[in-house]
């Protein structure tokens, strides 16, 4: 299956749910988007990428103990100011 960056889903595996480690540098070059970025900008984005998950693991696991039930809908106004 190929991915919206036009890369085959099993190579990288980095769409897995089942990944137990962190995205690597090397992985990160693999998509055509980070290939030339310089060693301080993948570890930026990684660090990124972890703190933005954190942060939404965080809010899911809180509304889940409180019950809370979680939207997913997000309207075409909503991913456009992402």
């Amino acid at each position: 299956m190929v991915n919206h960056f036009g890369m085959k889903r099993n190579i990288l595996g980095v769409n897995s749910y089942d990944r137990t480690h962190d995205i690597t540098p090397e992985e990160v070059r693999q998509f055509e988007r980070f290939k030339n970025y310089t060693d301080e900008q993948v570890n930026e984005l990684i660090d990124t990428i972890k703190k933005y998950t954190r942060f939404i693991y965080n809010v899911v696991s809180k509304r889940k103990k409180f019950g809370k039930e979680i939207a997913l809908y997000i309207d075409n106004q909503q991913t456009k100011a992402a």
